[in-house]
This record gives structure tokens, C-alpha cells and sequence, in this order.
């Protein structure tokens, strides 16, 4: 098989974080590949990402009639959809848990000569990253001794739609114009959540410092317990509150921040693949793990809210964040 024009098929489910924990994989496909096509199967939002820094050709939604056939085969499938599924010189799927077989059935009844359902083992000694790249490596057509390291791998660049999605937020930053940080109070589950006051309070302490930024929110922080605070007490002078953004205009806005502070989050990983300086907040047994790739700093505890923000604002000045 030659490696550089390969057809390849790589699957990857669940949320920003869970796509982000295979940026190293996919990256080195696509430097061993050059000329070869990557169409990948996600959630498109976040595909978009990968599509506009060079890393997927073509995107496929998951949930969408053409990613049905990875359980379903070809079974009754129209012949349009038989030719996008013909040709394909090997498949990549990585999984959170041991797969449903038909998955792999359902790509070898595809025609597709080689391949590998990648699944995290109950123990797990090394990073996620770490785990899903070697295991890529070890699958995927011989590279030669050219093959970028894991450490070639793990940033996301900034295509230009990402910035011009990001033009459009970064005015109202402190004017336009100079440094700014990027501060994220959401996550999913209490336990890994910093209390949004803390949040509040390092943000205040950075304006004081005469630091701009933007506060982020997404569709989890949209209850009473986050917007209620937000808009009855406000940021300081210089801060944005931004709602909702389109996951492109924040790739473009972290990527020009000066660094970022948030929780265990998709966002916080994002961050970290766009080259910000990270400070990560997460609960100890997670750390390991999950921990996010590039210039971060992680601050650990048995369940986040135990850290204090006089232990963060050390860190962020230990640092030289600000």
C-alpha cells in the first residue's frame, strides 16, 4: 500500500475533548499522508476544526445516513452511498470502551482491506493522547523513518477561516488591542467544576493587574447558578462576556490569547492544541490522563472545588502568565 495516497476512513465519537484526545493520531496520518484522503466521522462543529488546518479532507456527521453504515454495512445502503463507501485502504476507529463488534464487522463488510478499532484499556498507564498515537502508529502503514514523534503532533494550527471567525470577537476585547486571557468556568459534573466565584475572583484580581480578557460560557452555563451572577454582578472594566460562541471563533480567539484558565474541560484541551499557555483545573484522579497537551500548568485535588484562588493566583504568577 502506498502510504502518501491512501484512502483512510477514521471514526471518532463524543464531544470537543474526546476528538482533541486524538489530534496527536490524526495529525500524524496526515503528515505521513500528504497526498493520501482522510475522511473523518465526529461531531461536525468540531470536525470543522480539523478539516480547516489540513488535517480531514471531507467530514462526515455522525448520525448522519453515511456514518449509519459503520453498524449497519451496506445492507440496503443507495448506490451513492456505495460508491463513497468503495475504496477506502483502511479504517481507524478510536474508542472510550470496548466497541460494539458490529462495528468492525460493518467496515470489513465495506471492502475495507485493513482495519483497527482502537480501545482504551481498563488501566491505563499513559495519556490518552499517548495511548491512542502509539497504538495509530503501530497500525497504520509503514512511514518510514521519517514518521513525525508524538511531540510533532500535538498542536492544531489556525486556518484562515478560524481567524476570520475570531475577527469578529476580538474588538470587544479591551478595545481591540493588546494582551488579553481567556477564562472558561464550565465542565460537566460538580466534581470537576471550580466554583464560578472563584472564577470571578481571579478575574477581578487580572483586571486589577490591568488585564483584559473574555469570560466564555457555553450551553452547560446557561442555568440560573452561572447567568444569574453574571449578569446581576458584571465583569470589571475590560472584560467581555462571551455566550455561545461558534467553535471556530474561539479557536481563533484562544489562539491569540495570552493564556487561558479553566476546568477539565473540551474548551481547556482546545486551548491547549491551539498553543495558548494553559492553567488547567482537575480533580487528581483524571490528571493523569486527561490532562491537556502543550504549555499547561495543571493545579490537582481530590475534587476541584478544594483548590483555592489564592493557590491559582500563585500559579499564575509562579508562571509568569501575567
Amino acid at each position: 500500500m502506498d502510504i502518501k495516497t491512501a484512502r483512510a476512513l477514521l471514526i471518532r465519537f463524543g464531544g470537543l475533548g474526546d476528538l482533541l484526545a486524538v489530534l496527536p493520531s490524526i495529525s500524524y496520518l496526515r503528515k505521513t499522508m500528504p497526498d493520501g484522503e482522510l475522511t473523518l466521522v465526529c461531531r461536525e462543529e468540531y470536525g470543522r476544526l480539523f478539516q480547516d488546518a489540513g488535517f480531514a479532507d471531507r467530514l462526515v456527521p455522525a448520525g448522519g445516513r453515511e456514518a449509519a453504515l459503520l453498524f449497519g454495512g451496506l445492507s440496503g445502503a443507495d448506490p451513492e452511498t456505495r460508491r463513497w463507501a468503495g475504496g477506502f485502504s483502511f479504517a481507524a476507529a478510536w474508542m472510550q470502551k470496548p466497541p460494539d463488534p458490529s462495528l468492525e464487522e460493518s467496515l470489513r463488510s465495506m471492502g475495507i482491506p485493513l482495519v483497527r478499532v482502537i480501545a482504551l484499556p481498563a488501566l491505563l498507564s499513559v495519556p490518552v493522547s499517548r495511548f491512542f498515537f502509539d497504538a495509530t502508529v503501530s497500525m497504520a502503514p509503514d512511514a518510514g523513518t521519517n514518521a513525525p514523534g508524538f511531540g510533532e503532533c500535538t498542536r492544531l494550527p489556525v486556518g484562515e477561516r478560524v481567524a476570520a471567525s475570531a475577527r469578529g470577537l476580538r474588538p470587544g476585547v479591551a478595545g481591540g488591542g493588546g494582551p488579553f486571557a481567556v477564562v472558561h468556568p464550565g465542565t460537566g459534573g460538580e466534581s470537576k467544576r471550580w466554583p464560578l466565584a472563584n472564577f470571578l475572583e481571579i478575574v477581578r484580581r487580572l483586571a486589577e493587574r490591568g488585564m483584559a480578557g473574555v469570560l466564555v460560557t457555553g450551553d452547560a452555563e446557561e442555568g440560573p447558578s452561572f447567568s444569574k451572577p453574571l449578569e446581576e454582578g458584571g465583569l470589571p472594566p475590560g472584560w467581555t462576556w462571551l455566550r455561545r460562541p461558534e467553535i471556530s471563533g474561539l479557536a481563533g480567539l484562544l489562539a491569540e490569547a495570552s493564556f487561558y484558565l479553566g476546568n477539565d474541560s473540551g474548551v481547556t484541551h482546545l486551548a491547549a492544541a491551539c498553543g495558548t499557555k494553559v492553567l488547567a483545573l482537575f480533580r487528581e484522579d483524571l490528571e493523569p490522563a486527561w490532562r491537556p497537551l502543550g504549555r499547561t500548568r495543571v493545579l490537582a485535588a481530590g475534587t476541584v472545588p478544594e483548590i483555592g484562588a489564592d493557590r491559582v493566583w500563585l500559579a499564575l504568577c509562579e508562571e509568569n502568565f501575567l
